[in-house]
């Protein structure tokens, strides 16, 4: 045992060797664990324990190949080194970590294999030149392209599936090449020879894989960019198309009213004609005819005292009344919530906006479409039902629009998502039992600015939400309405 760790310190363990782990285990940081608010100590500290663990694999990776025909060359311990952090530190989703993964394990591969091939071929023409120079050289290129990409990070976008595992796929296989290359090198002294021979035409091919890889990196990173602009152009547009129809519902009521008005006056000029004239029992006939027509609303409106909630809803209850379709609501919240009017819009607009389309393309006779917006616990619970002819399934988020401009529509589902992750929240979509369920659950411990508050403030809201918990707002009251409501939504604990 103690032979096997004196050949590592002795001939294994140099200066470029060493250089080499830290400057793995700073590209590695930066690309899987490092966002714009991670402090500097703690990259620090991630790049010390990386580098350990890194510089441990490699010394038990030496100490088997010497008791053991079993070879495994230092790519393998960067490999194992990466994945460890990957899931031990990253905070990036699952598909973001393997992709960064698989560019950080790849740029490592590449670098080191093309100063080791640029070296020979300088040996071969320079005298006396130190190969260590070029690894060095290389090694420091790793972590020039890693501040390279930090600067495009993956992170902030709704990256694609399939853009992150064709890029996966890419960055292994050049890997994969680069690693059996050099295991064939090492199979017998004259692949080493040929290999030396033909060292500058390998280290151009590695250099092209590496080119390669970072061309599809960042082409998969534009096409999430482009992706996050389509969306934002698409809740700019809504926000630009409710404000108009607002305008219009605005104006309709004002008409309304006006005609109401011009009506009012004219009834109260014939009563008072009646009156002088002394036609009681045709007056009193005439005031129960009118008292009747004037019992009904003037129009539908929601009040549940956050005015907010109350300006969204008002504005999707005319919508689907003016497209003839039935909503039911129950909106029971506090007068005061931490989202933005942005955020609302957006969530509420879509969901109930999908719903009454998809009523309006079934034509059902049954046609009504549920609304709940109640709390549950720390949460707002948003949840719109409608009939549906699609068959069960879990998750119906992905569902494609039917509308014609695919190029435009179909962002509905998306801006939702974008709009629940601010607030910290969980929404989901399925289809059971013939109806089509949107839920969404918003986090009311949210700052205005991102992040959560302290406990404080949250106990200091809840006592807030007690006092000023409103009655609740129902309309199109009805007792199959709010079983449905208990049955999907009500029996939520969160």
């Amino acid at each position: 045992m103690t032979e096997a760790f004196l050949l590592f310190f002795k001939h294994i363990l140099d200066i470029p060797f060493a250089v080499q782990i830290v400057c793995a285990a700073v590209s590695t940081v930066l690309l899987l664990g490092v966002t714009q608010k991670t402090k500097i100590w703690r990259i620090f500290v991630d790049v010390s324990w990386l580098f350990s663990v890194m510089f441990v694999l490699n010394m038990l990776f030496t100490v088997l190949g010497y008791y053991t025909p079993v070879r495994l060359s230092a790519d393998i311990a960067y490999l194992i080194g990466i994945a460890i952090y990957a899931l031990v530190a990253s905070r990036h989703k699952p598909i973001v970590r393997l992709a960064m993964s698989s560019v950080v394990f790849s740029l490592n591969t590449c670098m080191a294999s093309f100063g080791t091939l640029f070296g020979n071929m300088l040996e071969m023409h320079i005298d006396g030149f130190d190969i260590a120079i070029t690894k060095i050289v290389a090694y420091i290129a790793v972590v020039a392209g890693g501040i390279a990409l930090f600067k495009y990070p993956l992170y902030k976008f709704e990256t694609n599936n399939f853009d992150c595992i064709l890029n996966i796929t890419c960055n292994i296989l050049s890997a994969i090449l680069v690693i059996v290359f050099g295991y064939v090198r090492l199979a017998s002294s004259e692949m080493n020879m040929l290999g030396r021979k033909f060292s500058g035409y390998m280290s151009l091919v590695v250099a092209v894989l590496f080119i390669i890889n970072i061309a599809t990196y960042f082409i998969m990173y534009c096409l999430c960019r482009e992706r996050e602009r389509v969306l934002e152009y698409s809740v700019n547009t809504q926000k630009s198309q409710s404000l108009r129809e607002l305008l219009t519902l605005n104006e309709q009521k004002l008409i309304e009213l006006r005609e109401v008005r011009h009506d009012v006056n004219n009834q109260y000029a014939y009563m008072k004609l009646l009156l002088e004239q002394n036609k009681y029992e045709e007056l009193k006939c005439y005031f129960n005819e009118v008292t009747g027509t004037l019992a009904a609303p003037l129009f539908k409106s929601v009040n549940s005292g956050n005015a907010i909630i109350d300006s969204v809803l008002n504005l999707e209850l005319a919508k689907a009344d003016e497209a003839g379709v039935k909503i039911n609501m129950r909106v029971e919240v506090p007068h005061e919530l931490p989202f933005k009017k942005s955020v609302i819009l957006g969530i509420f607009t879509n969901a109930i906006d999908n719903a009454v389309e998809a009523v309006l393309q079934d034509k059902t006779d049954d046609g009504v479409v549920d609304v709940v917006v109640s709390m549950q616990g720390d949460y707002m619970l948003f949840c719109v039902t409608n009939p549906t002819k699609l068959a069960d399934m879990n998750n119906a988020a992905e569902l494609c629009t039917n509308k014609k401009n695919k190029n435009v529509h179909g962002y509905g589902m998306k801006i939702i998502q974008k709009y629940v992750r601010k607030c910290n929240g969980i929404f989901r979509c399925y289809v059971k039992d013939g109806q089509f369920v949107s839920e969404s659950l918003l986090d009311t411990r949210i700052k205005a600015g991102g992040g959560l508050i302290n406990e404080r403030e949250i106990n200091k809201r809840r006592r807030m939400r007690r006092r000023t918990q409103n009655v609740g707002y129902y309309h199109g009251v009805g007792q199959g309405v709010f079983s449905h409501a208990r049955r999907t939504c009500g029996s939520r604990r969160v």
